[in-house]
């Protein structure tokens, strides 16, 4: 896709209704580590710049704000999804095993999220609706990305509450 008409896509997004680990997604957040997260658009933006260093660190901003350890996951992950879905589709091995990582923590807490919101429900619909994607990519030579395809297909393959 080209990435002028991905960055217009990106941006048609409202991103101040959703939030992240780190607080409101369409802000640049100051971190007491890294100096400041950038916004979820301004992450994706760099996901998709071609710029492999920028792409990478964008992936681990994205980790930390949408599915933060594993543990939390972010209203703004439902927006995000298509994005880093394209993402997958297109990175390299690298970018994949990091786009997969936070794949897998959507998928680890959407299994056991307990708010009467809809957006982790949704979410949760998109993992299952790709799970030829990650059953796919769990059959892939390279182990990294077969352990967090095979993670993945193993959460959404749990019985449901």
């Amino acid at each position: 896709m080209e990435t002028a008409v991905l960055y217009k896509m990106i941006d048609e997004i409202d991103w101040s209704q959703y939030e992240t680990a780190y607080g409101n997604a369409a802000q640049d957040i100051p971190h007491f580590q890294c100096g400041q997260t950038p916004s979820v658009p301004h992450s994706l933006w760099d996901l998709f710049s071609g710029n492999r260093e920028r792409a990478m660190q964008a992936t681990g901003g994205l980790w930390a704000g949408l599915c933060h350890q594993h543990a939390f996951v972010s209203s703004a992950a439902l927006p995000a999804y298509d994005f880093l879905m394209l993402a997958l589709r297109e990175m390299d091995d690298e970018l994949k095993v990091e786009l997969l990582d936070i794949f897998q923590g959507f998928a680890v807490c959407t299994e056991r999220f307990s708010s009467d919101a809809l957006w982790p429900r949704q979410l949760r619909e998109k993992l299952k609706a790709d799970l030829p994607v990650f059953t796919a990519l769990s059959g892939s030579e390279n182990e990294d990305i077969a352990y967090f395809a095979g993670s993945i297909v193993e959460s959404l393959g749990q019985k449901e509450a």
